[in-house]
């Protein structure tokens, strides 16, 4: 590897060494921090029916420092981040991003528009946020036909599954970081006998503008700080259920709120707001045909205005109401096979619209229905092997109020997007999932999966028209896609022994449509026009394209834990790689996370932990419009006591981020935004976490 590699791995140790220096002095009794990385398996909400590949935990999220969901998974295995700034950022999981990714939340749909535009925030905070659970796989069918990079399931567990015993609360608290924040959070479960428990919960959080290295923007700008990425939001729910042995039903509101400013278009900020109200339940049954039954069912309205210079401009609103129910089948014995089959329905009714001169997608209405099942069978999953197979099927309706007037080619139009007739567009998508897992002795367990996905194509792929402010680009859709097909391929080893713990993973993933947005090149490829004071300007043409494509990646990951001392080592590594092309000759394509390495080296005792981390990212690969982006190496610093006082446990941590000060840009944040938005300076943050 690269000598920034060498120098980053050498100072790592350095550190380290420093650590178990100062960690192996005399110390009392040995103990365990809270902060812990990915648990690759665990308690999660989804039930039976779909197995996480990996599960990031509260903690984690906490010291990550993020503001956005995105940020706080970005140095996850296969896992990295849209970066549009520190306010929007949306997970992207070996290099699929936008509508392929599915967010869930409690295993729900998120009705939102953050896959409709890179500045637009899922609204959520990570310190809501209990777990976050990254589903892969055949099971991950059963969360939609677009999860092709699987899906990112968003977990607060407001809505108690079991009764809760006596009052439970929390507080969360940080200061400091690349964004000077300013966050509190706290969350109160209390049980009322008789298998009632309620919650309450709410949160606060301010940032100034992101720190970063000395750099040049595109427009000449010298600085230190991202402009116009300040931002401040606040939320609050409040859930209450009913448990008994059989399961459980509860109900649950929230509601969130952020205004947050748009890196590049420093006169943009964004005000949005999201209610949200949820019905969730599972019962078990002792009858011949189910044995459990879970439902969800969910409303939200959704609402984000852009302001320009403080003035009211687009107003984009996206209301919804999304539903499942899962039914489990008695599991029966066939050929000496254990034979286990969820299967479901799932529905989304989605009412989207744009009011305002900054419009570039029309009012649409999409209406989803799907049903699945996902079977297992094995004989005796710890000592042979377990088939899994899933199958989905759906109905897409996209109608559009109007469908713009620019032509599918030559120049586009700048004709806004009320213009032209209304549009509607129907797509049925077929999925077809099967997977295999197998121990295979010592330690070591061998699995694969194959399958055939595909996608209905997204409103604003299909219609959207117009400049985008916030991106300053014209983006153009095609309202002849078909739906995106592809066939993918997964391999993995994984090997266990103790505390220690070893995976390797192989995918690769091949389409004959891939929808992507790409920028075009030679005649055509600008748009010039007059803002609305008056002044004229030239922005990129970048289109909604089909194009035959391939996806191959690698990631490898290792972790074990042994005395050292009177306290715990916890050395971690990970590598990941993803390469995307078109097969047609274009080139790679844009926005593809390149290679990365990541190591930590957490030592525990006493109550205190010390934990190093060393990032290495490679340099990006070019396509065609979107320049190789150099890569960078970060150093990063964590130590935490925990901490009791008689009924009250928690921890308060320091963590030194990009001791180095390296200036670095994301490669997966689009281009004409990238030489904006570095990634956060040197920065120190300190966090509390209270458990009572």
């Amino acid at each position: 590897m690269s000598t920034p590699f060498k120098r980053g791995a050498v100072s790592l140790a350095a550190i380290q060494f420093v650590s178990l220096a100062l960690a192996l002095a005399p110390q009392s009794a040995t103990a365990q921090g809270i902060l812990e990385s990915v648990v690759v398996t665990g308690q999660t909400s989804t039930g039976d029916v779909a197995k996480p590949f990996a599960v990031v935990e509260s903690d984690t999220l906490l010291g990550s420092g993020a503001t956005t969901v995105g940020e706080a998974l970005r140095n996850q295995p296969g896992t990295s981040a849209t970066g549009f700034g520190p306010n929007a950022s949306r997970p992207i999981v070996r290099g699929q991003d936008a509508d392929r990714i599915k967010i869930l939340r409690n295993s729900a749909a998120s009705v939102d528009v953050s896959a409709l535009s890179f500045d637009h925030a899922l609204p959520v905070d990570p310190f809501s946020l209990t777990q976050v659970e990254i589903l892969r796989g055949p099971a991950a069918l059963a969360y939609g036909g677009n999860a092709v990079g699987g899906a990112i399931n968003l977990v607060d567990q407001r809505i108690a599954r079991t009764p809760v015993q006596g009052i439970q609360s929390e507080f969360n608290a940080l200061v400091g970081g690349a964004a000077d924040q300013t966050a509190g959070g706290f969350k109160m479960d209390a049980g009322l006998g008789q298998g009632v428990s309620l919650h309450l919960g709410g949160f606060k959080r301010t940032t100034r503008d992101l720190e970063v290295p000395p750099f040049t923007d595109p427009d000449g700008v010298r600085g230190e700080r991202v402009r116009n990425s300040s931002s401040k939001s606040d939320g609050a729910s409040v859930a209450a259920s009913v448990s008994t042995r059989q399961g459980y039903v509860g109900v649950l509101a929230e509601r969130y709120n952020s205004n947050y400013g748009v890196p590049k278009s420093t006169d943009v900020r964004i005000g949005m707001e999201q209610e949200r109200y949820a019905l969730e339940g599972e019962q078990s049954f002792n009858t011949a045909a189910f044995s459990k039954v879970r439902y969800r069912l969910a409303k939200t309205d959704y609402q984000h205005r852009e302001f320009e210079d403080g003035n009211p401009a687009t107003l984009f609103i996206n209301d919804g109401v999304d539903g499942r129910l899962e039914l489990d089948l008695q599991a029966f014995v066939l050929g000496g096979f254990n034979i286990s089959t969820t299967t479901g329905l799932q529905f989304e009714r989605i009412d989207f619209s744009a009011v305002g001169d900054e419009a570039f997608v029309p009012s649409t209405a999409t209406d989803q229905t799907g049903v699945f099942t996902i079977v297992r069978a094995s004989k005796n999953p710890q000592t042979s092997g377990t088939f899994e197979v899933g199958i989905r099927a759906d109905q897409v309706d996209v109608n559009a109020a109007s469908s713009g007037v620019s032509p599918l080619v030559g120049p586009v139009a700048g004709g806004g997007v009320t213009g032209g007739p209304a549009i509607n567009r129907s797509f049925a998508p077929t999925s077809l999932s099967m997977g295999y897992t197998t121990p295979i002795g010592s330690g070591w367990s061998l699995g694969g999966s194959i399958s055939r996905v595909e996608r209905a194509p997204s409103g604003f792929e299909l219609y959207a028209d117009g400049v985008h402010v916030a991106t300053d680009a014209y983006e153009k859709g095609n309202p002849n896609l078909r739906e995106e097909r592809g066939r993918h391929l997964e391999l993995t080893s994984t090997w266990e022994v103790a505390l220690a713990k070893f995976s390797a993973t192989a995918f690769a993933s091949r389409y004959s449509n891939y929808i992507a947005l790409i920028q075009r090149s030679g005649a055509n490829s600008t748009f010039s026009g007059v803002d609305g004071e008056g002044n004229p300007f030239t922005v990129p043409v970048f289109d909604f394209t089909a194009v035959p494509a391939e996806f191959t990646g690698l990631e490898l990951a290792y972790s074990t834990q042994y005395a050292l001392g009177k306290g715990q080592f916890k050395p971690r590594a990970q590598y990941d790689l993803v390469r995307g092309k078109r097969t047609d000759g274009g080139g790679n394509l844009p926005r593809i996370s390149p290679q990365r390495v990541v190591l930590s080296s957490e030592y525990a005792m006493a109550g205190w932990s010390l934990t190093p981390e060393y990032i290495w990212v490679d340099d990006s690969k070019a396509s065609p419009g979107d320049p190789s982006v150099n890569g960078y190496n970060l150093l990063n610093f964590t130590v935490a006591k925990a901490l009791k006082f008689s009924q009250v446990g928690g921890e308060v941590f320091a963590s030194l981020q990009n001791i180095t000060d390296e200036l670095a840009f994301s490669a997966t944040t689009l281009n004409t935004v990238r030489g904006y938005t570095p990634l956060p300076g040197r920065s120190a943050l300190l966090g509390l976490k209270l458990v009572f």
